[in-house]
């Protein structure tokens, strides 16, 4: 009998083995490193054994370089890449950029991360980038490392972020007609305590600045929340705290924040209204 479990035991490990090695076989785990030009994605010199991620057949993919980073220089993934993974991106890591003009998918998360009082490990999205997170787009927090919140994200022009659940430990700037949405939530630990148990991230960590047509849009009626964000002074319109707007009607089910407009954008609008007053009093 024993030795019948024995035989048993030793083909599902090698039934194991075979799935395990067909599927390494049919997706990769791609590393970068730098050594090309230290910028451009779509160079296989700037990846570990010349591999750059194929979309559809990427499961993870490393940015970090070491601590603190030895590639400063912006990865740039270009306006034609389209880059996809079935699992995670982890970086930019330790005071790395990536700049985002094409199309991003994490089919789990996005993990940037920056250790406080080093250098920031900074996302820019420009132009019409889409960065998508099917669960979770990390602004430096994260349940599986404790520290790492010095992290900033930017998201100009046109361009968007999407996720199921945003983790906030750093910085997001939204600002031109750019867009961030959080499908199911947005976390924010508490004034003086982490996301998840031992980070390091706390209001002194943590600012979100809306400017522009810049919009941030949240699950259901999120007013208590960010009327919070508002009371703990971590929400900007436009860099003063809590100068901003909520919107439940434009899209039900749904919280759009919004910058109140600056105070020389409301005088263009006064002085036009006046104009048009002006010239329809003319024309009768």
């Amino acid at each position: 009998m024993k030795q019948t479990y024995k035989q048993l035991y030793s083909l599902a490990g090698a039934a194991l083995a075979i799935c395990i090695t067909n599927s390494a076989s049919a997706i990769t785990t791609n590393y970068w490193s730098g050594a090309g030009d230290g910028m451009t994605w779509s160079s296989p010199a700037n990846w570990q054994g010349g591999a750059v991620p194929v979309a559809g057949n990427t499961w993870q993919i490393y940015l970090g370089t070491g601590f603190p980073t030895t590639t400063p220089a912006p990865i740039t993934i270009g306006a034609a890449d389209v880059v996809q993974t079935s699992d995670s991106i982890f970086g930019p890591e330790w005071g790395e950029t990536l700049d985002v003009y094409g199309h991003v998918t994490a089919g789990f998360a996005c993990f940037p991360i920056g250790a406080i009082g080093g250098p920031t490990s900074t996302i820019n999205l420009y132009g019409n980038a889409v960065y998508n997170a099917l669960d979770t787009f990390s602004v430096g927090d994260t349940w599986w490392f404790p520290g790492g919140p010095n992290v900033a994200i930017n998201v100009y022009d046109n361009s968007q972020i999407n996720a199921n659940w945003i983790q906030f430990g750093g910085h997001l700037s939204i600002s031109g007609n750019g867009t961030v949405t959080a499908n199911n939530g947005f976390n924010t630990g508490t004034a003086t305590g982490p996301v998840f148990a031992g980070g390091l991230d706390t209001d002194a960590t943590r600012l979100i600045d809306i400017s522009g047509l810049g919009r941030l849009i949240l699950p259901g009626d999120y007013t208590a929340q960010v009327n919070d964000w508002i009371t703990r002074g971590i929400i900007e319109g436009n860099g003063v705290v809590g100068a901003v707007s909520l919107d439940l009607a434009s899209d039900p089910g749904h919280t759009i924040v919004t910058a109140v407009p600056e105070p020389a954008s409301m005088a263009l609008l006064g002085l036009g209204g006046l104009a048009l007053l002006l010239r329809r009093r003319l024309v009768s």
